[in-house]
């Protein structure tokens, strides 16, 4: 009896140190890996073009060479980030006399990091309306990756106002209430409900105390283990939540869930931004475009491109509630307002304005979207211009779908 349950024991404490010496093993293998993402990793963004901020949330690492591969063609694309972490050129502070600045802001659509330089909407836009006038016009891409009005209006408020713009022209994203939504829980507002800050994870990791758990790092890939684990086997129908990545275009839909809550809080920060504008004597236009399947059953067709995004293959989103959401709000802030939608919906042969496999412009994309918004700034800022760029409809189908040089 005594040696079958000092054999018990022995098999007990072996496995014991069997299950330690593996714990310790792992954290030394995990430790020496991080060691050597560190060293060729400077940020928390895999790609060490996005760096943690602690106004607004995240933006862009400057002075740095960017080199992307295009999502349809694996070509790759190389652009420049200033070092205000702005995708171009370098801008002189204070603004120069004789120069019309306008300050785009906006998310993926806005960066166009899958575009050389000259396919970008901002630098076509820039060519359109130098042709216009005598003042030398600067157009500029504030654009950040997963950026809403929240973040727009946040990254104005602490760095871009030095850059003195005479129009501040928001390109509001039909994904920018999922953004909202998943940057709202991280940012401060205050008691008059104007945003004050907005401070990534990072910052308050390095500010607070760490718990004794968090040095371990076989704790913190389990715990990262099993989030992916339920995201992957979670029940039928949370694949469908806003803070899912098969969930943030939900609210497009024919028939959508509820949003309004999450709808309000996003359109919210777009009044922070006419505020600023009036307070800088520049004047302030929201612009908005389609996602392709609002324009086309078969746009953006690549494979399981629409599936990766919760969006149905082979069907068209024909419910104009965004858009007229958005005019009906623009109008009680009295917010000129371009909705670029009617062209695309439109327009022949939609498909060849949008990328394949993610949902962005084509280079024709950014040419005919450019052209709309010169037409619409000719038109809501008359004065400085002379004669206006041609619409669409009166040029030749070819012409409607180059780039303008």
């Amino acid at each position: 009896m005594i040696r079958s349950r000092l054999r018990w024991l022995k098999h007990l404490t072996l496995a014991l140190i069997t299950l330690v010496l593996l714990a310790v093993g792992s954290e030394v293998a995990l430790r020496i890996e991080e060691y050597r993402q560190q060293e060729t990793v400077s940020s928390y963004d895999s790609d060490g073009f996005l760096i943690p901020s602690d106004v607004s949330y995240h933006r862009i690492r400057p002075l740095q060479k960017v080199s992307r591969k295009h999502p349809d063609t694996e070509e790759m694309i190389q652009f420049s980030i200033n070092s205000m972490g702005l995708r171009g050129k370098e801008y002189a502070i204070p603004k120069p006399a004789g120069v019309y600045r306008i300050l785009c802001l906006g998310g993926e659509t806005v960066l166009a990091p899958e575009m050389e330089d000259a396919d970008t909407f901002c630098v076509r836009l820039e060519h359109l309306l130098q042709k216009q006038t005598q003042l030398k016009v600067e157009v500029v891409n504030a654009g950040v990756p997963d950026a809403s009005p929240l973040m727009s209006y946040l990254h104005l408020r602490h760095s871009l106002m030095g850059l003195q713009p005479d129009l501040i022209l928001f390109h509001f994203d039909m994904s920018d209430v999922a953004n909202d939504h998943a940057l709202r829980r991280f940012t401060q507002i205050s008691d008059t409900g104007v945003p004050l800050c907005s401070m990534h994870p990072l910052f308050e990791e390095i500010s607070a105390p760490e718990k004794l758990e968090s040095h371990f790092l076989v704790y913190r890939f389990l715990l990262r283990w099993l989030g992916d684990y339920w995201v992957q086997n979670q029940p039928a129908g949370l694949d469908r939540d806003i803070d899912t990545p098969q969930g943030k275009f939900l609210w497009l839909e024919d028939h959508p869930p509820d949003w309004s809550v999450y709808v309000r809080q996003t359109l919210e920060p777009i009044q922070n931004i006419q505020q600023v504008s009036q307070g800088t004597y520049s004047r302030f236009i929201l612009a908005t475009y389609p996602k392709p399947w609002q324009v086309s059953e078969t746009a953006m067709s690549g494979k399981n491109a629409r599936a990766a995004l919760g969006v149905r293959e082979g069907v068209k989103y024909g419910s104009r509630f965004p858009f007229e959401l958005l005019e009906t709000y623009t109008k009680q802030l009295n917010v000129p307002y371009c909705d670029t939608s009617p062209v695309f919906q439109s327009i022949q042969n939609p498909d060849r304005y949008f990328l394949e496999s993610v949902p962005q412009f084509s280079r024709e994309g950014h040419a005919l979207y450019a052209r709309e918004l010169a037409l619409y700034i000719l038109k809501e800022i008359p004065g400085i211009w002379s004669d206006p760029v041609p619409s669409p409809s009166e040029q030749s189908p070819q012409q409607a779908g180059v780039p303008l040089r």
